[in-house]
């Protein structure tokens, strides 16, 4: 696929709901148990995180010691395995679409995304700031670390809570929101685990989830015969999780070159915690952290699967177990300092009842009584696996300049403002006299944006340097 293909593509994506479903065959679920998986979901994502940061890169080319571990997180503070994808759930909520607009979508990244992200979501981070746009953000030319990085895993979870039962619906968005920062290998992650936690809504079974989520990814993906490995790997030793462990790194890290922030090696050991843990959260959980590599996104993948099989009020029901009941907002500019998880679990429902409506999903009642009538469908994959580019930088920056100066007359606001600022950094080369005042028409327009203007402002001052006022 060409570079305008990929970005006409990409965008197009954008303005489209979710595929419609229809059906005959359905599951009931009420608004109380979406509410408690969503609950729980929630819960077991924010409780893997934070309890498994001590362990985050702990134990690499050895496994450690299975530790003593009770969930208690009475308060969550931020963490970008949690706070990237709220970023972006709040977007949703706030534009009322379950796809917002790439350009939408770097405005609510450059105003609240400002430090406290690494790797492939940095970069993607700093192309903003220069007036590119996802998913250029993600393009392997510009971003070393999107064929690899471990966002098409741990920020794609809650995409799942937006589509119970709906496994095609939840890769659709996960891969829409993992396109910001990856692309490749990690693309086909997200897509599985977003579907993944979808069917958890219905299926409780461990071995048949990892095994159905397989639909979801291209098959000629390393993605995909990493799973069958585990799985394989697992039921020749089903007592021995070390040794499963070890294949992992040895034909994914060792032999295969994928690093320990990488989709394959971590997504290996967030399967391996999920079989050996039986469904058992505390027991899943004690194995992701012992596992070691990025162990706290790996726990808080498998907190999000087994929190949605278990629900809140089954995990409240152990004694000894606190569940968050508060956010803190330690690292977003621009959004509360604090929220419940009351208040998080209602606009994810809000957002869930916006997806389900969008896949024409039927429901009988109203309000607290409502029941939706979920079909039953299994994943699809929904995009192959994308061969590594061939494209250099200055070719694919080319084509970001020839795109920018279409989307200097957009209506949308953030479209044109993020065009200026990446046209600003030409310095003015090639533009006509009429183009250059429409740029420092639009470059002044964002200078008055609050969200905008020091982006703005110094693309301005750079401009006026080496392109005075014609």
């Amino acid at each position: 696929m060409t570079i305008n293909a990929r970005w006409s593509f990409a965008f197009a994506l954008a303005i489209l709901s979710v595929v419609p479903v229809w059906g005959d065959d359905v599951r009931r679920l009420s608004q109380a148990d979406l509410l408690d998986r969503i609950r729980g979901g929630w819960a077991g994502h924010m409780i893997g995180d934070i309890q498994g940061l001590p362990f985050e890169f702990k134990y690499k080319d050895t496994p450690g010691p299975l530790p003593d571990f009770t969930p208690n997180l009475p308060r969550c503070k931020s963490d970008d395995d949690t706070d990237v994808e709220w970023v972006n759930l709040t977007a949703m909520d706030r534009h009322q679409s379950p796809k917002v607009l790439y350009p939408d979508l770097a405005y609510e990244w450059v105003r609240s995304i400002n430090r406290n992200i690494y790797v492939s979501n940095k970069r993607a981070r700093e192309l903003m700031g220069e007036g590119i746009l996802p998913p250029w953000t993600s393009h392997g030319a510009l971003n070393p670390h999107a064929r690899y990085n471990l966002s098409g895993q741990f920020c794609v979870e809650s995409y799942g809570f937006l589509a119970p039962g709906l496994p095609q619906a939840a890769a659709n968005l996960g891969i829409y929101y993992a396109k910001i920062s990856v692309r490749g290998e990690p693309i086909q992650a997200a897509a599985y685990w977003a579907s993944m936690i979808s069917l958890a809504f219905f299926e409780p079974d461990i071995e048949k989830l990892v095994t159905r989520s397989l639909a979801a990814v291209d098959r000629a993906s390393q993605h995909a015969e990493m799973v069958k490995d585990v799985l394989a790997w697992w039921r020749e030793s089903p007592q021995d999780w070390m040794a499963t462990r070890a294949k992992i790194q040895k034909k994914y890290r060792d032999e295969r070159g994928w690093n320990m922030n990488a989709t394959i090696t971590n997504g290996g050991l967030v399967l391996t915690a999920l079989l050996y843990g039986k469904g058992d959260f505390v027991e899943t959980l004690r194995l992701a952290f012992a596992l070691g590599y990025d162990a706290d996104c790996n726990a808080a993948t498998c907190g999000a699967v087994l929190g949605v099989i278990h629900g809140a009020r089954e995990m409240e029901s152990h004694p000894g177990w606190v569940l968050p009941t508060i956010y803190e907002n330690r690292t977003r500019d621009g959004l509360p300092k604090t929220q419940t998880m009351d208040e998080i679990v209602a606009m994810t429902a809000r957002l869930a009842d916006m997806v389900l409506a969008n896949q024409r999903v039927k429901r009988e009642g109203a309000g607290d009584a409502t029941v939706y009538l979920i079909p039953i469908r299994e994943p699809y994959v929904f995009e192959r696996l994308e061969p590594d580019t061939k494209e250099t930088s200055e070719s694919v920056l080319a084509a970001i300049d020839r795109e920018a100066l279409d989307r200097l007359y957009s209506k949308n606001a953030p479209t044109r403002m993020f065009a200026a600022i990446r046209l600003a950094r030409r310095k003015g080369d090639s533009l006509s006299a009429n183009e250059m005042r429409r740029l420092r028409q639009v470059l002044k327009e964002a200078s008055e944006d609050k969200v905008l203007a020091p982006l703005a402002k110094t693309a301005l001052d750079g401009l006026d340097k080496t392109a005075p006022v014609r």
